[in-house]
């Protein structure tokens, strides 16, 4: 009796509020500081599906996932990972909305104001128009202008109460969702961040052109470039690096000197580089004075070849934004507005340091549409296994290029035409069930 009196009155005690709601600036930084939650596992189905490497039979029969072995050859449905430790990709993305909208909703309630209250907000909205973006690119059609009002777009999550119900929104609406909190962020950032797991005013000034260079506009995505200090883009001259090393690009405090923020793919499964061979049409690509060619692969022992050029130092496919990816976005977009010599300076800054030093001769353009292909095969040469491709193949196709995407598998070969429904790829089964939201038409 006396054990159970002493329960009861243990029982009857109020929990301190403080010790599991944020209330200070410091408990809403730490929640956003969380990297397993917030920068990692970005979804890899886009990675996958570009079509850069290619499988074994035997290593596709080696997948530990049914589902991974139908995403690998475009396959209309079933292609989301079962919720597991890693989580599926749907999951892990609005897990890190959710709290993202946890920090905001909080510091409202909270009342806090002050720089680094605003430099926190800054930070959730930062990341939660990453995720989004990130979300478009995988679960969405190519942004059209003609058809943005009708197409499908994601799940708008702004606000963590989770009886709100699940409604696709438009795909305008998306990217002007997208677009409105990567403008609010870049007015709460810091010009500097303690470490490169938190954005910065250049980072989400760049992520902002990466926007609209998803959709077509130049102008809007030159406009934000402009406002980036170009000179302190930090770049390594690939003619200082050793092959020797089975990372050969140099990390400090967890990543290179280019890369600008640092996030990564949800990794594993086709993407091993034990088993996920570079595809010979992008290693004939590179010219025999192109240093990245050594640089970012190496030869397997029957001669095939495997990505280990990333930034991070580990086998692993990092999305964050680099100095590399700001100057091919600028470069692409005056190619398209039509300033071609603005367009050939921009280009050699980054390749001078990525050709050898004397085998290396500056690009002179004087045609729109040849500087635009070039500087696109420059793009797919540069950002190689960064989770960059699926987006831009879909962009490329929606302008016309004409794109196909192929691979052979068990002895069948699969085809992804030009803008086929596919390039949406399918939403987890689970969630639809669930939710009763539309799924991408197949």
């Amino acid at each position: 009796m006396i054990q159970l009196s002493s329960c009861n009155s243990f029982l009857e005690q109020k929990a301190d509020q403080r010790l599991s709601v944020p209330a200070t600036v410091g408990d809403f930084q730490a929640m956003l500081d969380n990297f397993g939650n917030i920068n990692n596992d970005y979804a890899a189905a886009v990675e996958v599906s570009a079509a850069d490497f290619y499988l074994s039979d035997a290593d596709v029969r080696g997948l530990g996932y049914e589902s991974d072995r139908r995403l690998y050859t475009w396959q209309p449905d079933f292609v989301a990972r079962p919720q597991s430790s890693g989580g599926d990709e749907w999951y892990n993305c609005y897990y890190a909305v959710n709290i993202c909208n946890l920090v905001l909703q909080g510091m409202d309630e909270q009342n806090l104001t002050g720089v680094q209250a605003d430099q926190i907000r800054g930070h959730a909205l930062f990341m939660r128009a990453s995720r989004f973006l990130d979300a478009a690119q995988t679960w969405c059609v190519a942004y059209n202008t003609q058809s943005s009002q009708q197409d499908l777009g994601i799940v708008l999550k702004l606000d963590p109460d989770p009886n709100m119900p699940s409604v696709r929104a438009t795909l305008e609406q998306t990217y002007q969702q997208i677009i409105s909190d990567f403008h609010l962020a870049i007015a709460l950032l810091p010009e500097r961040q303690p470490g490169k797991t938190a954005p910065t005013r250049t980072v989400a000034l760049a992520m902002l052109a990466r926007t609209y260079l998803y959709m077509g506009d130049y102008s809007g995505s030159l406009q934000s470039l402009n406002e980036i200090d170009r000179s302190s883009l930090s770049l390594i001259d690939f003619n200082t690096l050793s092959e020797t090393p089975l990372y050969p690009i140099p990390v400090t405090s967890n990543s290179s000197e280019e890369l600008l923020l640092w996030s990564n793919t949800l990794y594993g499964g086709p993407l091993s580089t034990s088993i996920a061979k570079i595809v010979p049409e992008l290693l004939d690509m590179y010219t025999a004075h192109d240093l990245r060619k050594r640089i970012y692969y190496r030869a397997n022992p029957d001669g095939t070849y495997f990505f280990r050029g990333g930034h991070t130092a580990a086998m692993s496919v990092t999305n964050g934004i680099s100095s590399a990816e700001i100057l091919l976005m600028v470069a692409e977009c005056k190619a398209q507005l039509g300033d071609l010599d603005g367009a050939a300076d921009v280009l050699n800054q980054l390749l001078v340091t990525r050709y050898q030093v004397s085998n290396f001769t500056d690009y002179t353009f004087t045609d729109k549409d040849t500087a635009v292909a070039i500087i696109r095969d420059e793009r797919r040469k540069e950002l190689v296994m960064r989770a960059l491709r699926w987006a831009d193949i879909k962009r490329y196709n929606r302008d016309g290029v004409g794109i196909t995407l192929e691979r052979v598998s068990g002895g069948q070969r699969y085809q992804l035409p030009p803008n086929d429904p596919r390039y949406a790829i399918a939403i987890p089964e689970e969630v639809i069930a669930l939710s009763n939201i539309q799924q991408n038409p197949r």
